[in-house]
């Protein structure tokens, strides 16, 4: 994707996410509660700032954060169980566009140009991939924009009702009834899409998986079912706490709050038992850590 695109892509999004925080509030609530000041109107309307904060910030943060890339002149131990290999070499996997070796569970994306450590996938509404090093924050952003958006529902709907249940002094006028209409038009579709795609990456989330992983486990699963492959285990599922951890943080407390994510997206910690998940395949067909390490639609020859 090209800068200017990619730039216009990250001011669409400012502009939608500023759009429905901000003018319900000038709009809507604002006159709905007399255009002054009170106690009732800052109960209301604090929580939803902190939230819009909050998303903001996390948003910020994954377009400016470099997800992570390979380290110049680096090599994998020959003695690292947890490097992934090619099936013919048996060698480490080697990028030969960024001509360097690659850790496991990083890609060649042809957007960045570059390897990405634990790539997700490349967002062009953050202009940027989603890695290592943000895709933390890529969760917050989902969470935070799913809290924000119900709140801004739930917001709007009461100046409804309050009108609806026949308080008639209530009745918006002709600017406020517009921006309720555009409100309601660019607020719904925005939160069942992004709630969607937060169910998908909180379920990857909670099994340590990424998006282009979850590709190929599909892929795993198909080749299973024909049984071309003997049954498998993803070797980087370490149970639903310990998965959130490796992302989110060891402490609870900090998993809502943008942190450093711990390691340094070199080597993973891997479960036990994953060496099922190299375990030899019938004859003719790929094992499936050749396909985590070959990614062929998304990475270059």
């Amino acid at each position: 994707m090209g800068r200017l695109t990619g730039r216009l892509f990250v001011g669409f999004t400012t502009c939608l996410i500023s759009f429905i925080a901000y003018s319900p509030q000038i709009f809507v609530i604002w006159p709905w509660y007399g255009r002054a000041l009170s106690i009732q109107l800052l109960t209301l309307l604090v929580p939803f700032n902190a939230l819009v904060g909050m998303l903001l910030w996390n948003y910020y943060l994954c377009v400016t954060t470099n997800p992570g890339q390979v380290p110049r002149g680096w090599h994998p131990e020959s003695d690292d169980d947890a490097i992934e290999v090619k099936k013919l070499t048996k060698g480490p996997r080697f990028c030969r566009t960024c001509e360097c070796y690659k850790p496991p569970r990083a890609h060649h994306c042809r957007q960045c140009k570059r390897c990405v450590l634990r790539m997700d996938h490349h967002c062009p509404w953050v202009n940027n991939c989603v890695g290592h090093f943000n895709y933390g924050h890529f969760i917050r952003f989902l969470f935070y924009v799913d809290l924000a958006c119900a709140y801004h529902f739930m917001m709007v709907t009461r100046r409804v009702l309050s009108y609806a249940r026949g308080n008639f002094w209530d009745e918006p006028d002709t600017t406020e009834l517009i921006f309720i209409i555009l409100n309601y038009a660019t607020c719904v579709p925005v939160l069942l899409a992004v709630g969607g795609f937060s169910i998908y990456h909180f379920w990857c989330l909670s099994g340590n998986t990424t998006t282009i992983e979850g590709w190929e486990k599909d892929k795993a699963a198909t080749l299973l079912r024909r049984g071309k492959i003997r049954e498998i285990k993803f070797p980087y599922n370490l149970g639903t706490r310990r998965n959130i951890e490796s992302v989110l943080g060891k402490s609870p407390v900090w998993w809502c709050w943008p942190t450093v994510p711990p390691g340094s997206g070199l080597r993973y910690p891997l479960a036990e038992g994953h060496s099922e998940w190299i375990e030899l395949y019938k004859s003719g067909h790929e094992g499936p850590r050749d396909m985590y390490a070959h990614g062929d639609s998304f990475e270059e020859p």
